[in-house]
Order: C-alpha cells, then sequence, then structure tokens
C-alpha cells in the first residue's frame, strides 16, 4: 500500500487515475525494444486505486519490491509534481507490504482491495468502482494485454465465477486450487532465509561477506529481506542491522 502524505488525495481527476493506471501497466506487462521482449518487473493479481492511497497484491519478477514500489513512486510523483506545479514528496514515508504466504490470505486479500471502495462510501457495490481490477476479470483472454493484471498462475485454474466469488463473497479456494508461495508456512525458517538473502546479493558474493559490507548497503539488503518476510531476528543475525537501527533511518527519511 501507498498513501499520499499527510494522507493528501493522489488523484484529482480522472486523468490522474489513468496516469498511474498506465504506470501500473507499463512494470506489469512484457515490452518489446528493438525486436526484444522485456520481461515485466512484476505481475500484479489484484489493485485498487482510492482517493489518497493505493492497494497492490504484487509477485516479485526480476527485482524486489522495494525497487518496483520506489518505480512506481518516483513515475508518479514526476508527473504529478510537474502537472500541478508542486514540489516535495507526495507519498508518505516507506510503502507499507505484507508477505502473502498461502491461499486463504490470497484470498482475503482479492476480496479486501476490491471492496475497499465499498468500505469508503465511494460505491454501493465492489463491482461499480471504476479504479479497481474487477472490470478486468471480465474481459476475455485474449484481451489480456490491454490488462493491468496478469492471468497466469495462480488465475490459471480460477474461473471467472470463482474470482468474483471471491470478491464478492469472499470465499475461500481449496489449497489445490492455487499456488502462491513454494513456502508452507507463514514463517521462514532459518535455512530458507539465507537462500532468500542469498538471491539479493551478487552472484561471487557469499553470505559470510555481507557483514563487511558498508552499512547503508546493509540497511537496503535488511529492507529488501524484510520485505520478502524474513524476520528482524533473521535480519539481525545474517545481514547485521538491528530492528532500532532500521527503524531510525526509516524516521529520519520520513523526516527529510
Amino acid at each position: 500500500m501507498l498513501r499520499g502524505i499527510n494522507r493528501n488525495n493522489l488523484f484529482l481527476d480522472s486523468q490522474d487515475f489513468y496516469k498511474m493506471s498506465k504506470i501500473l501497466k507499463a512494470i506489469a506487462k512484457p515490452t518489446e525494444i528493438n525486436g526484444d521482449i522485456k520481461v515485466p518487473v512484476c505481475s500484479i493479481y489484484a489493485y485498487c486505486l482510492m482517493t489518497n492511497h493505493i492497494h497492490l497484491l504484487i509477485s516479485e519478477n526480476k527485482e524486489t519490491i522495494s525497487e518496483t514500489m520506489k518505480r512506481i513512486g518516483v513515475a508518479y510523483a514526476s508527473y504529478f509534481n510537474k502537472r500541478y506545479k508542486r514540489s516535495g514528496p507526495l507519498f508518505e514515508g516507506r510503502f507499507r507490504s505484507e508477505p502473502v504466504w498461502d491461499v486463504e490470505y490470497f484470498c482475503t486479500l482479492i476480496h479486501y482491495i476490491h471492496n475497499n471502495p465499498v468500505k469508503a462510501g465511494l460505491e454501493k457495490k465492489a463491482e461499480w468502482y471504476k479504479w479497481s481490477s474487477y472490470h478486468e476479470y471480465e474481459l476475455p483472454e485474449e484481451a489480456e494485454d490491454t490488462c493491468i493484471c496478469t492471468r497466469a498462475i495462480p488465475f490459471k485454474k480460477m474461473s471467472l465465477k470463482e474470482i468474483k466469488n471471491i470478491v464478492l463473497e469472499n470465499t475461500i479456494l481449496d489449497t489445490d486450487t492455487i499456488h502462491i508461495n513454494p513456502f508452507k508456512s507463514k514463517r521462514i525458517g532459518d535455512d530458507d532465509a539465507l537462500m532468500l538473502i542469498k538471491t539479493l546479493l551478487p552472484e561471487d558474493m557469499a553470505i559470510e561477506q555481507i557483514k563487511s559490507l558498508p552499512k547503508v548497503q546493509r540497511l537496503e539488503l535488511a529492507n529488501q529481506a524484510l520485505d520478502m518476510g524474513l524476520s528482524h531476528r533473521q535480519v539481525n543475525a545474517f545481514i547485521g542491522i538491528s530492528h532500532a537501527t532500521i527503524y531510525r533511518n526509516t524516521k529520519l527519511k520520513t523526516v527529510k
């Protein structure tokens, strides 16, 4: 979730909503440059653009969630500041994120994200709200190139009726119907934590070398690891950055 600074509005008219939609599509769909197909930086399974915040259900691809959210924030803030002749930060501090480890929580989020406009009193029904992914689920498969959302795993085995049931009634699918993550539990064990940290490092760097990195690099690495679902204990043990240090530096960034 990204929220406007001081809870100010991010979208003042339809053009603003369209611009954010265009940014999301650009990062979530393959692009062709000089005949080469570039892999999208992420997959988006659900989104909802509210007046002063946005909700995204994202699967990482070739870059971390931190990099993806920064990409979105920088692109939209640049557009917004130029259009409205303003300066300074547009978003409130760092984005908020939670890992999705199981089918039940995935389905709960699909329901929650699309019903946000109903909860806020913007519409009486989730399917009436224009700026969410609900309408994309109703498009035929051949129209997927025009959508922001992907219909690959975990939607591959789901019918339109099943998706609508999740959105409208919070129906929870059988565990075997969709696949969320190779990990079986919400908590990541230390062995898996080390494996995930390894994916964030250059190919020629060993885990043992992390603590010799400059503090600023370890802080960035720590934030990326937390975004992937590692605990603060694991980040402190394997990267050498404490919870207090992360909190203190996050506060400093917000103040600046």
